[in-house]
C-alpha cells in the first residue's frame, strides 16, 4: 500500500492542476466573450445614437451598375446603385483621416460594392429586408477593409433594377 500512496497523491495533484487549468480557461473565455459583446454593443449603440449632423457622408462620384446572380427565375437581372458612406465625425482626430481615405480610395469602395452585388440575386435584394442586409454587408466589409468602426452607415440614394 506504501507504493500506491505516492501514485494516488500524484494523480490527485494532476487532477487539481487540470481542474485549475480548465477553470482558468473557462474564465478567460467568458471574459473575452463578454468583452467582445460589449465592444460590438458599444459600436452599435454609438452608431444608433449619432445624430444626422454627427455623420459625414462620402458619396461615390458615379452610380455603380452590374449584373446580379441568376436567381430562381433564371432571368439575368442588373442593378444600378448610387450610395454614400456615413462616417462618425465626432472623433476630430480620426474622422478627417477616414473621410480622406474613403475619398482617395473610391475604387476600393466601388470594388467592395461590386463584389457584394455580384453575389446577390434579384430576389434577395427585393425581399423586404434585402436592402437593409445589403447596406449592413457593405458597411461591415468597408469597416474590415479600412480597419475602422468610424464607418457607421451606408445610404442608398438610388437603386434601380432591370
Amino acid at each position: 500500500m506504501d507504493k500506491s500512496k505516492p501514485l494516488m497523491i500524484t494523480i490527485i495533484a494532476l487532477l487539481v492542476i487540470l481542474l485549475g487549468a480548465i477553470s482558468f480557461a473557462s474564465f478567460y473565455f467568458v471574459r473575452t466573450m463578454e468583452k467582445n459583446a460589449s465592444g460590438a454593443s458599444n459600436t452599435l449603440t454609438q452608431a444608433t445614437h449619432l445624430s444626422v449632423d454627427q455623420i459625414e457622408k462620402v458619396s461615390l462620384s458615379s452610380p455603380i451598375s452590374t449584373n446580379l446572380l441568376n436567381g430562381k427565375d433564371g432571368v439575368e437581372h442588373y442593378v444600378k446603385i448610387n450610395l454614400s458612406v456615413g462616417v462618425n465625425n465626432t472623433d476630430k482626430k480620426e474622422s478627417p483621416r477616414m473621410l480622406s481615405s474613403l475619398k482617395s480610395n473610391e475604387m476600393v469602395v466601388r470594388d467592395i460594392v461590386l463584389a457584394i452585388l455580384r453575389n446577390q440575386t434579384y430576389e434577395e435584394l427585393t425581399n423586404p429586408d434585402g436592402q437593409d442586409l445589403l447596406k449592413d454587408n457593405i458597411k461591415t466589409q468597408l469597416q474590415d477593409e479600412f480597419k475602422s468602426n468610424l464607418i457607421v452607415q451606408v445610404y442608398i440614394s438610388d437603386l434601380a433594377f432591370s
